[in-house]
Order: structure tokens, then C-alpha cells, then sequence
């Protein structure tokens, strides 16, 4: 698996996961380090959850055919595009999932939270806390995610 993130820091916890080779997508020329760690080959699928500074990117990371997931927008939304731009980089799919539709209803939200408790529990899945904050240092922690300084989840306290 090849990732990007947007510091070396955050590379480094990339690869601690176990990532074959994590780029730094906030350096100059990353999508050519990208396909080079791939030994040339571009993705079947990419998956963007940062949008506004690696979406174009993101399209040239993708084969032929291969389909961009754009799932997030942690540095803002991504750029408009013409649909015509899809055909151009190899008759790409693009799309736009969110959380949101998937829990519409009580009932899926539910079901949805109990999946990702069981595989939690099951260790299948971990949380990365990168800090904890009191209520009282609410203004700190949104600091610290605004200045994207944190790895991991930052964690309220009451």
C-alpha cells in the first residue's frame, strides 16, 4: 500500500502501520514519487480524503480505468472539474461517498456503529489517540486540528 500524507511525521506513522512507502504530498512533485514507489504503475483506485491540495493530484495518480474516491476534504473542497478531464486521464470513475446517507435512519446508523465496535473489539481495528484535551482546552484542541499537528484522533475529556 502506498500513501500520501501532509508531513513527514505523519509519513513516519504511515509506515510504522505498515505502509509500503508513504509520500509527503505536501512536497513538490509527489505524484511522480508516488508512481515511481509503485515501480511505474499507477492505482486501480485512489482513495482522497484531504480534496483541495491533492485532488488533481490524486487524478493523475490513477490508471486507465481506475476509480478516484473522494471521500473527505480535510484541506477544503475540491476543485470543480469538467467531466470531459475524467476521459482525458484515462476514462476515469470518480466518486463522492459520504457517512452521511449511509445513516440516514436510526436503525443503519446503529447497525453501522455496532460493525465498527465489533471490529475495534476485535482489534481488526485501532485508534491512533494522538492527544486529549479537557473541555476547558476546547479552544486548544481545535488549534491543534486546524494547524493539523496531531496524529491520531484528539479525544475530549469532560
Amino acid at each position: 500500500m502506498t500513501v500520501t500524507a501532509g508531513s513527514a511525521a505523519k509519513c513516519e506513522v504511515a509506515r510504522a502501520a505498515g505502509c509500503d512507502a508513504a509520500i509527503d504530498y505536501s512536497q513538490p512533485g509527489w505524484v511522480a514519487q508516488v508512481i515511481a514507489a509503485t515501480d511505474g504503475r499507477k492505482a486501480r483506485v485512489v482513495y482522497d480524503s484531504v480534496a483541495m491540495h491533492t485532488f488533481m493530484g490524486s487524478l493523475d495518480c490513477a490508471a486507465p480505468f481506475g476509480m478516484v474516491v473522494l471521500f473527505g476534504a480535510a484541506s477544503g473542497p475540491a476543485p470543480s472539474i469538467d467531466p470531459e478531464l475524467l476521459n482525458k486521464k484515462g476514462c476515469l470513475f470518480l466518486t463522492r461517498p459520504s457517512v452521511f446517507p449511509r445513516n440516514a435512519d436510526p436503525e443503519t446508523f446503529r447497525a453501522n456503529a455496532a460493525d465498527v465496535f465489533d471490529a475495534m473489539t476485535s482489534g481488526a481495528v485501532r485508534a491512533n489517540i494522538g492527544a486529549r484535551f479537557s473541555l476547558a482546552q476546547a479552544a486548544d484542541a481545535h488549534r491543534a486540528a486546524e494547524a493539523r499537528s496531531i496524529t491520531g484522533a484528539i479525544v475530549m475529556l469532560p
